[in-house]
């Protein structure tokens, strides 16, 4: 028999007015209680409910929901270390902007050579490379299994950010950097397309928020660690710190973390599951047609178009911020990477906040006003977008005499709370709009179009500042940016 899924939470639009119009059936329990277990059997064999399973085959509900489904204890930890594996590599993402200058003084840029090569084009190299290895890994992600596949992917990207301390040229820090991209454009899609696997749609924007969170803490980290080691100990130093642990991690992770079974917490499967003792397969996996059909998801379209524009902000932030408080408003280099510091942790916080927040506001909305959900969760996100740029331009464009460390750190803390509610939510809406088989390749889809802002967002900022100046591109950069992300 050939089954496809069909989810409310797929298409809530589209099917919440037939399930609401639906009358209520009684539960199997009120219909089978006086009935005996032969004759419950031959009236229901495919009979959902936990007591009965109990009562009649001796069955332990837990043992069979964890066959079916990784839960408990060892599902918290899966998730902890998927936490710790994905800040480790997001880590290194960012891990240059502290010391821009210190790397163009030994190379020998001038100020105009240095946004351009190490500002636009290092960072269209870093996701040059990681945009088709996204779409090649989030393919192999809907056909493969998805542990030993993660864990290859960490290995492959961090073993030439470790590389990266033995760089002579400028033209081995790029061919580097480059390489390292494998890492971050080929995570996102195994992660997620795991996660979609352990968690139903009612939690998946609260541990969705829990990446976030561990993407913002591992950019942040990863630039404090670069700000504080690289004038200390030189801008090579960093890499190695980061990369040594991240390649530990991804060795023992071949033990440590198993499949999820595919499909396992969709709820139109749970019979067939069920029905089965746990020993269903779903067998369904991407093809060329599934893949194409992606993009006749409305939803999908749109997340994929706001990815760009939205990293158009980021891209000053991530390659351009630290630096330029050091080099426009004079902070030291510490100063300015407490200030950045304090902008990801606020988007760490934010993030956490924003998938807790946000999976309540689409719960709520779908069970008192019947709707999809989806109207009250996109205004939180088009919200807090727009009023994420208001502190972003204030640290821009700071008055004179020049605000205390600690109100620039305040503000940018605010900054990132507000820019960075979005982000979870997003990818918990992706998850939720697309069928197992097809959610690697619609989150390596969603990572292209975040890496073609991320990496085409500096080098066209680079070209902006070189024709404005850094204060007054950066400024239209992020107001033109961030309401085109917010509005959209």
């Amino acid at each position: 028999e050939k089954f496809v899924a069909v989810d409310a939470s797929l298409s809530p639009h589209t099917l919440s007015p037939f399930l609401t119009a639906m009358p209520s059936r009684p539960k199997a329990d009120e219909l089978t209680e006086d009935l005996l277990p032969q004759e419950r059997r031959l009236l229901f064999p495919d009979s959902e409910t936990a007591a009965h399973r109990k009562h009649d085959d001796g069955d332990d509900t837990e043992s069979l929901d964890e066959e079916i489904e990784i839960s408990g204890w060892r599902k918290r930890g899966i998730v902890v270390l998927l936490c710790v594996l994905t800040a480790l590599l997001f880590a290194d993402q960012n891990i240059i902007a502290p010391n821009l200058t210190a790397i163009a003084h030994e190379f020998g840029f001038n100020d105009k050579e240095r946004d351009q090569k190490l500002g636009g084009d290092l960072a269209l190299a870093f996701f040059i490379i990681g945009a088709p290895a996204s779409l090649i890994i989030g393919w192999l992600t809907d056909k493969v299994q998805r542990n030993y596949l993660f864990c290859a992917v960490i290995l492959l990207g961090e073993a030439p950010c470790m590389c990266t301390i033995f760089v002579k040229t400028y033209n081995q820090l790029v061919v580097l950097r480059a390489v390292t991209g494998i890492a971050i454009g080929g995570a996102i899609p195994l992660i997620f397309s795991m996660l979609g696997d352990m968690f139903r749609v009612e939690h998946r924007a609260a541990v969705a928020s829990l990446i976030s969170v561990a993407i913002n803490l591992g950019i942040s980290c990863g630039q404090l660690l670069s700000g504080l080691v690289g004038p200390a100990l030189g801008w090579r130093m960093p890499f190695l710190f980061i990369a040594a642990p991240s390649m530990v991690l991804g060795v023992a992770g071949v033990w440590l973390l198993p499949e999820p079974r595919r499909g396992a917490t969709e709820d139109a499967l749970q019979r067939k599951f069920r029905g089965a003792g746990g020993q269903f397969t779903y067998e369904e996996r991407i093809s060329v047609g599934k893949a194409a059909a992606i993009f006749a998801v409305p939803s999908n379209l749109l997340i994929f178009l706001q990815a760009i524009a939205g990293c158009l902000p980021w891209g000053v932030v991530y390659t351009f911020l630290n630096d330029y408080l050091s080099q426009q408003l004079r902070l030291s280099v510490p100063h300015a990477t407490v200030v950045v510091t304090a902008l990801n942790i606020g988007a760490s916080l934010g993030a956490l906040v924003g998938g807790f927040v946000g999976q309540w506001v689409y719960s709520r909305e779908r069970r008192e006003g019947g709707g999809s959900g989806v109207g009250s969760l996109t205004c939180l996100m088009g919200s807090s977008t727009l009023l994420a740029t208001l502190p972003l331009l204030f640290i821009l464009n700071p008055p004179d005499p020049l605000p205390s460390l600690g109100v620039l750190s305040a503000v940018a803390f605010l900054a990132g709370l507000l820019a960075c509610i979005t982000g979870p939510n997003i990818r918990a809406m992706l998850l939720n709009v697309n069928t197992p088989e097809t959610r690697g390749t619609s989150f390596a889809l969603y990572n292209l179009m975040d890496d073609l802002g991320k990496g085409m967002g500096p080098a066209l900022i680079a070209c902006v500042i070189g024709a404005l100046g850094r204060q007054k591109g950066f400024t239209w950069v992020v107001g033109g940016g961030g309401t085109a992300w917010g509005g959209g």
